[in-house]
């Protein structure tokens, strides 16, 4: 075990997580399996954006389809041969408001563009050893406040959901509040109680909740049956490739923002697991995600990384094993290519999803701040992750009112708090820890090189 090991472990109480390594019996691992794909970004987030971004039902089914054969596949090959810990594939909420916006600005097939560019950037990084090498500037500080940043950014999300979704006529009801509390509240009692009740907590939430959403009237399958039983994503649906140089750079920063999210998680999720995880596995996974999200980007879907959910439900769970995430993968690649049973989940009321997600942001934000706090080396170390989050939640809101005085460029990235606090986390690293870091070592090899010169060759 690693000193960081050590660290986060005495820190954390959720010592129970099994092996990376657990090798499940199959049925149960179908199950487990299935569980993590029902608590998933690779559906959520992309039923999230067509919803709110007003794509048409083509564009949405594609949508789906693409994200969850690009998450799929991805998953399968990361956990079976790149980094090979349990990590599930999906879009990085870092993606959401800005594929809305481009969506709605009519600038979409320059964002793929850009998406494309940025993963094409990092893959090249990776495969030549060069990422981890970047990410080693940056310490368990920066990773922290992406990981706590991502976690608060999903309680927005979560808390829309918990009380039945902006727009629909349930919206702050009684039973909206009363399902989303059911669901919320079976999933924490399950991890309460532990054991086989812990391990199928959100499988659990969900069935319960939808039965309680069943009674008041708000579940619906009548999608289901109009769903194709067969279809297959299409190749640049919002039409051939622009180029736009501001669009193009923030998707690149995003992305880069995405993937060292995604480092962030194989840290987090190493050290709760109690397993080694060397620059060798971070490249290799890292090239694993620039490369499904270049196919995530040809197929009009958005940056396919490791999100954080995913760490939330191992926590909550305590399972820990790489080949129950196999099992996610080949769902996903079957729901790609059956749009009848990712209807199914579609049908899921918000309550339920609400319910289900907001235990596992919770898990996210603590394990983010637990990070955070592994490396205490003095006053300068201990202020980069809350300058990020302070950052990350104090400028966006006041983004309209800043972007008149801000180049285009600044404009675009001050509305993400992800985006923001990342960059402001990034820099404060760089200044306060790595830049004195650097001169107190060339002042100390300068003084060790004068003290070893004879004086006559001093001078004067």
């Amino acid at each position: 075990m690693t000193a960081a090991s050590k660290i986060y472990a005495s820190q954390d109480t959720s010592t129970d997580v099994g092996s990376v390594e657990e090798f499940i019996p199959l049925p149960k691992r179908i199950v487990l399996g299935a569980q993590q794909a029902m608590v998933s970004n690779a559906w959520l987030d992309p039923i999230f954006i067509a919803s709110v971004a007003g794509f048409s039902a083509g564009l949405a089914t594609n949508l789906v389809s693409a994200t969850f054969l690009a998450a799929g596949l991805v998953t399968l090959v990361q956990s079976t041969r790149l980094v090979r810990l349990p990590i599930v594939q999906g879009p990085s909420s870092a993606f959401s408001p800005l594929a809305i916006g481009y969506y709605k600005a009519g600038s979409i097939a320059a964002a793929g563009f850009g998406l494309f560019i940025g993963a094409a950037i990092i893959f090249l990084a990776a495969i030549t050893g060069q990422f981890a090498k970047i990410r080693a500037v940056l310490s368990k500080s920066v990773s922290g406040a992406i990981i706590t940043l991502v976690g608060i950014s999903l309680t927005g999300f979560a808390f829309m959901e918990f009380f039945g979704g902006p727009g629909s006529p349930h919206f702050g009801t009684g039973y909206s509040l009363l399902i989303a509390a059911i669901t919320m509240g079976t999933v924490v009692l399950c991890s309460g109680l532990g054991g086989r009740m812990r391990t199928f907590g959100f499988l659990f939430g969900l069935i319960v909740g939808n039965v309680a959403a069943a009674m008041a009237g708000l579940l619906d399958y009548s999608s289901v049956g109009s769903a194709p039983w067969l279809a297959l994503p299409k190749l640049l649906p919002y039409g051939a490739w622009s180029f736009d140089p501001g669009i193009t750079i923030t998707m690149i920063i995003v992305f880069f923002v995405a993937v060292v999210e995604a480092v962030g998680m194989y840290e987090a999720t190493a050290i709760l697991a109690r397993t080694e995880l060397d620059e060798k596995r971070i490249n290799m996974g890292i090239a694993g995600e620039a490369g499904g999200s270049m196919l995530s980007a040809l197929l009009g879907a958005f940056g396919t990384t490791a999100y954080a959910q995913n760490l939330g439900v191992v926590k909550l769970t305590g399972i820990a094993s790489r080949h129950v995430v196999r099992v996610t993968g080949i769902i996903f690649i079957v729901l790609a290519f059956i749009p009848k049973f990712g209807a199914i989940l579609v049908s899921t009321p918000a309550p339920v999803i609400g319910g289900l997600f907001i235990p596992a942001a919770a898990t996210v934000i603590m394990a983010g701040i637990q990070m955070a706090g592994i490396e205490r080396r003095g006053p300068a170390q201990n202020l980069v992750a809350p300058l990020g989050i302070m950052a990350g939640l104090g400028v966006p809101p006041l983004a309209d009112a800043l972007s008149p005085s801000l180049y285009p460029l600044l404009a675009e990235m001050v509305h993400h708090p992800i985006v923001v606090g990342s960059v402001v986390a990034i820099l404060a690293e760089l200044v306060l820890v790595r830049l004195p870091e650097a001169l107190r070592k060339a002042d100390a090899g300068s003084a060790k090189a004068t003290a070893g010169v004879p004086s006559d060759h001093l001078g004067g």
